[in-house]
């Protein structure tokens, strides 16, 4: 009998630690959705954002969707900013060349910015064509003492 109680008691347990693992996973809908962009995020994202002493503020995330030849980008906070109110944007240029190049290398087509806020957690998506031509992208993000910039390349081709 003692065995049973015992046996039961372990399962149990188990049982309860399986599903405090789901209920207090830190990945959100959001997250697990691309924060609203489809396809496949890009082999080489995310992209930090960092201050100039080096800080991670954030972190560009890159997505392609091959079914419909679209690149998407968001501008996803770090650590402590994560859920505080404060400036970020995400910009992202469809280039006109389809060979990569500096970070001056790209005569826009169509530029998207995100109308840059004070967000909590993101900003973004925003989205270009990007079948045959290289994109560009920026992601900028304000924390408490340092402001922190990421500019790409031209670059995805």
């Amino acid at each position: 009998m003692r065995t049973i109680a015992r046996r039961m008691a372990v399962a149990a347990a188990a049982l309860l630690a399986v599903a405090g693992g789901i209920t207090f996973s830190t990945a959100t809908p959001a997250m697990a959705g691309g924060w609203g962009c489809s396809g496949t995020e890009v082999s080489d994202s995310p992209f930090a954002v960092k201050a100039y002493g080096g800080q991670v503020l954030s972190h560009v995330h890159l997505f392609w969707d091959s079914s419909t030849g679209r690149n998407c980008a968001v501008n996803v906070k770090a650590g402590s900013l994560y859920g505080t109110a404060g400036f970020i944007s995400i910009r992202l240029i469809e280039c006109r060349e389809d060979t990569p190049g500096g970070s001056s290398d790209c005569t826009s087509i169509e530029n998207r910015p995100d109308g840059s806020d004070n967000y909590r957690y993101y900003a973004g998506p925003v989205s270009v064509p990007g079948s045959g031509h290289c994109i560009w992208v920026e992601g900028i993000t304000s924390g408490p003492s340092a402001i922190g910039y990421y500019t790409s390349p031209t670059f995805h081709c």
